[in-house]
């Protein structure tokens, strides 16, 4: 009766030694290093960004054209709607993602419309990247946008909801900038942790917008 070779028997010498193979011991440590490192690097990566962010410990307010808000704040949960889906927007969905949050106030006019336009260039002139980053519009009352603008403003999340509920997240706003100077119509940067770092106003748009979040997106591979 025939009997099958036992598998995986190791190799030994003359004296019974087992023969070790250098190159696979070699090749399987490479393979565990590997594995650790991409399992661990982006978590090391953002654990550090984080600690940059939330402590301020390395300024970039000098490079920087929109006004940094130092150091930055989490946004804590809020309960808001996107509308035209009636799907909740909460705190998660400005996680992962970079977030342009534009809060003109009670109403979107003519000059609203064009920094929603100047908003819209800056993602596009991104390229490649301009996926990372997600645009958002908070208002107390859904605009009233024709088709014609609705159609060029694609993507555009819209949110909203209850007094309260507005109120609950400009509230969180209002406080991580209470030190600083007071002004209204403006445009928030948040990043993929759900930190507010920084604030733009209507003029600082578009080239001022653009070359701080391309130079985020570059130094940065969270989002």
């Amino acid at each position: 009766m025939s009997t099958t070779p036992q598998q995986n028997t190791p190799l030994r010498d003359a004296n019974g030694e087992i023969i070790i193979d250098e190159a696979a011991r070699s090749a399987s440590r490479k393979k565990l290093v590997w594995i650790f490192a991409l399992f661990f690097l982006p978590l090391f990566l953002a654990t550090i960004w984080f600690q940059v962010v939330q402590t301020g410990a390395i300024s970039w307010s000098s490079t920087s054209r929109g006004e940094l808000i130092s150091p930055a704040v989490p946004l804590t949960e809020f309960a808001l709607v996107e509308e035209g889906t009636d799907k909740p927007f909460v705190l998660d969905e400005v996680r992962g993602k970079w977030t342009i949050m534009y809060v003109p106030g009670t109403s979107c006019d003519d000059a609203c419309k064009q920094a929603l336009i100047d908003i819209r260039q800056t993602r596009l002139a991104l390229n490649h990247r301009m996926a990372r980053v997600q645009r958002v519009l908070l208002m107390e009352q859904p605009p009233a946008f024709d088709e014609e603008f609705s159609a060029a403003q694609l993507g555009l999340r819209v949110i909203g909801g209850s007094p309260q509920a507005i109120a609950s997240l400009i509230d969180q706003v209002d406080q991580a900038q209470s030190n600083m100077e007071s002004k209204s119509n403006l445009i928030y940067l948040i990043d993929p942790f759900g930190n507010l770092m920084m604030r733009y106003t209507t003029d600082q748009l578009s080239k001022p917008l653009f070359k701080d979040i391309k130079h985020l997106l570059k130094s940065s591979r969270i989002g």
